[in-house]
């Protein structure tokens, strides 16, 4: 990894928590400059805006605005949830899909980004749910370049059915070596546990693929310390409110944390972003 530059918390991040790009319009472009790494990205979450805008019906794009306004305004963690489905209204073909992805990892290129992974749940738009993969990957290789990678993770929510697990699963292991790296779990954190769809999981872990578990996104959480046991030592997305002995564990385990930390502020995780315990746990 020493071809790519990371900067760190400490040092680089610290100087920006507070005030906007105008207030620092120099260090902000050396940050954009510097080459990066996006480990934590959601396709629905990531399409650019003015291609949403283009392909959009006026309504659509107001909805899609105002949503946008409100959550730059903070919403609640759960209330964040719903905005999502604008997205989807709008990517509702697999070639919208491709050229959405296509779009995406351009964008990234032109924010310095050499490598990202990249996050998505199977959908059906109509030619089912390996359609939609390909549209995704089709969208990843026209875009890749010898500066450029970009690898895939499928989500699955932890109230997601045993049939949606073990095809996705299915299709993970099979694109296993085109990209595809490994399982995302993610969705409301505080909805169900995963006992339900753990052997499907497991599989994939012993097939080879990645496990990467969203969890501290509520203190409504329960059992995270067996989740982290059983599910992964990989990477922890978010991490923010963690129990006592999870956080020990994560420790002790010397687990890497994804901090995010505008999502955390917008979803009202913390309130401010130096609160973020990410942080903290750089420093030790």
């Amino acid at each position: 990894m020493n071809k790519w530059i990371f900067s760190t918390l400490s040092l680089m991040l610290a100087p920006f928590l507070t005030g906007s790009e105008s207030d620092h319009p120099a260090p902000f472009e050396y940050l954009r400059q510097l080459q990066k790494a996006e480990l934590h990205l959601h396709l629905g979450g990531a399409y650019p805006l003015e291609y949403l805008l283009s392909i959009a019906t006026p309504q659509q794009g107001e909805k899609l605005k105002t949503a946008l306004d409100l959550i730059a305004k903070r919403v609640a963690y759960r209330d964040v949830f719903p905005f999502f489905q604008l997205v989807s209204q709008i990517i509702d073909s697999e070639e919208k899909v491709q050229k959405g992805t296509k779009a995406l990892c351009l964008a990234l290129q032109e924010d310095c980004v050499g490598y990202v992974e990249i996050r998505t749940s199977l959908k059906n738009l109509g030619n089912g749910y390996e359609a939609y993969l390909n549209a995704v990957l089709n969208g990843i290789k026209e875009a890749t370049s010898p500066d450029f990678q970009a690898n895939l993770l499928l989500s699955l929510q932890r109230n997601s059915n045993p049939e949606i697990a073990k095809i996705t699963v299915d299709l993970a292991l099979k694109h296993l070596s085109s990209g595809v790296i490994g399982i995302d779990i993610s969705g409301d954190s505080c909805v169900s546990q995963i006992e339900h769809i753990m052997p499907e999981l497991l599989r994939a872990k012993e097939g080879g693929l990645a496990i990467l578990l969203h969890i501290g996104e509520s203190p409504d959480e329960i059992d995270q310390v067996s989740l982290i046991e059983n599910m992964t030592q990989n990477r922890i997305g978010h991490g923010v409110q963690m129990t006592d002995d999870a956080r020990k564990w994560i420790q002790l385990h010397r687990v890497p944390l994804e901090v995010c930390l505008t999502s955390s502020v917008l979803v009202e995780m913390i309130d401010q972003p130096n609160e973020h315990p990410g942080i903290q746990y750089f420093r030790q």
